[in-house]
């Protein structure tokens, strides 16, 4: 059944704003910048080649320095993707599943603050480590790559009613169902902080570096090889229209400093069956774990 798109406001406390990362940028960051200025005109194809590389391989893998009653309620298996094992773990004993997908550098117990209410509910809920994140296998990850995850992960699973998804892993979740494997449907889907263009976040990693157009030229090349898509056809915008989902609650907070809150409204304005939620003050990462939004969530994902 359709419904009509309409923008809620989280009611949350007076929360410190997320501290903004230091502009100063690392040697290591200096260093390669350096070398890509100058030698990039030399080996256009090389530079695209490791700029590709710096792209899609994670700096750190995401650790839990400690442990907390979730965590150790989670029964863990594995699957193999890709010829890697992917870690994965479940809560409760639901017929009705949901997914719980991470963003960039994170991992799947990172929005373990869902499952208590969801299992509550009677829903069981999964989430996993993405592809060279976590406890999962590999050394570099992709938009498809991570998508083909997500894929195996819900046909392994014989389906899921909804899933929840922050940043990329929103991104990676709408790529998913829109170009690989158009025949998955959802009842409910959840995204938080989720980039709307990935147009947008390619330029703005050839202007970190400060590419050479030669190189950005190779590595733009490169993207849309692995994409099997120009770029832009992987805006989420282009997604909703390929998609079988039912209803999407788009959540964002008007002052993340990772993800632009017109991300949010972007998806939102292409979307049909959409609500957005709009929540300030509490960023990028506390966003996911604060109680008023994880009830709200659970009250959507329940609601028929």
């Amino acid at each position: 059944m359709k419904v009509k798109n309409k923008i809620e406001y989280l009611a949350t406390a007076t929360a410190p704003l997320e501290k903004v990362v230091d502009p100063t940028f690392p040697l290591w960051f200096r260093l390669v910048r350096f070398a890509f200025r100058f030698l990039g005109p030399l080996f256009p194809k090389r530079a695209g080649r490791i700029a590709f590389q710096l792209f899609t391989t994670p700096r750190t893998r995401a650790r839990h320095k400690i442990s907390d009653r979730v965590m150790e309620k989670a029964r863990i298996f594995d699957i193999l993707y890709g010829g890697h094992i992917l870690k994965a773990y479940e809560w409760g004993e639901g017929d009705r599943v949901i997914l719980l997908v991470h963003g960039w550098e994170s991992r799947g117990t990172a929005l373990r603050s869902f499952v208590p209410s969801l299992v509550k509910r009677g829903f069981r809920v999964v989430a996993f480590d993405g592809p060279a994140h976590g406890n999962s296998g590999g050394k570099q990850t992709t938009l498809p790559h991570f998508g083909g995850a997500i894929c195996a992960l819900i046909n392994h699973l014989g389906g899921v009613d909804g899933i929840i998804a922050h940043s990329f892993g929103g991104a990676s979740t709408a790529f998913a169902l829109a170009n690989l494997d158009t025949e998955i449907a959802l009842r409910k889907l959840v995204l938080v902080g989720v980039p709307s263009r990935m147009t947008k976040v390619t330029e703005h990693y050839l202007q970190l570096f400060k590419m050479p157009s030669s190189v950005a030229k190779e590595y733009r090349k490169i993207l849309n090889e692995v994409l099997n898509m120009p770029i832009e056809n992987a805006d989420l915008e282009n997604a909703f229209p390929k998609m079988r989902v039912g209803e999407t609650l788009i959540v964002h907070d008007e002052e993340d400093t990772v993800v632009p809150f017109a991300s949010s409204q972007d998806i939102y304005n292409h979307w049909e069956n959409a609500t957005l939620l709009v929540s300030k003050g509490l960023g990028h990462y506390k966003l996911m774990k604060h109680p008023a939004l994880v009830k709200r969530v659970t009250e959507f994902i329940d609601s028929y």
